[in-house]
């Protein structure tokens, strides 16, 4: 499923990313994996439901056409019946008609309402899913920035430590001068 893939290439950025102090990323690696388990774990219930819908159509659609065959059926035993009599087969004819374009009908609109549910369950599950992965995202920038800014400070707390060391040492060497 492409959406794993695009999921599991995300986590991979997201490891490879980042600077590294001592062998170690800043980026607490746990939380965004666990986030991107629960964007896989939600995924498959609108899967699922989706799965589930498309058997119900299925089902409906099956249903309707073997109802559609029974009434065809039983108008075709009437007629059958009746072919003694023109005027009444006419009629009998006339009904079965009917009857089809009616069952043909129903069953034509039985599919569009199916469709269209499968279409709304489609839609829904796509915005869920936009909005797991926005979160995923908005979640994985806030902890960039914040291991940026927690690198900014480490190198801003070091540079002023090489500061005051190079101070001393330049006392030093003056004294040392002297």
């Amino acid at each position: 499923m492409n959406l794993h893939k695009e999921l599991d290439t995300l986590e991979e950025m997201i490891l490879e990313s980042g600077p590294r102090i001592m062998g170690r990323t800043l980026i607490d690696e746990e939380k965004i994996c666990q986030q991107i388990d629960q964007v896989r774990f939600a995924i498959p219930d609108s899967v699922n439901k989706a799965q589930e819908i498309l058997q119900y159509k299925q089902q409906i659609i099956t249903e309707a056409e073997q109802y559609a065959a029974d009434v065809v059926k039983a108008a075709e035993l009437r007629a059958a019946k009746l072919v003694e009599d023109s005027v009444i087969l006419r009629q009998v004819e006339t009904e079965a008609q009917q009857i089809r374009r009616h069952t043909q009908e129903d069953c034509e609109q039985m599919r569009a309402q199916t469709i269209n549910e499968i279409d709304r369950v489609r839609r829904q599950a796509q915005k869920e899913w936009e909005a797991m992965r926005h979160k995923a995202m908005t979640e994985s920038e806030e902890m960039q920035r914040g291991a940026d800014e927690y690198s900014d400070r480490i190198l801003s707390n070091l540079e002023n430590q090489l500061v005051e060391m190079i101070k001393i040492i330049q006392n030093g060497r003056k004294e040392i001068r002297r």
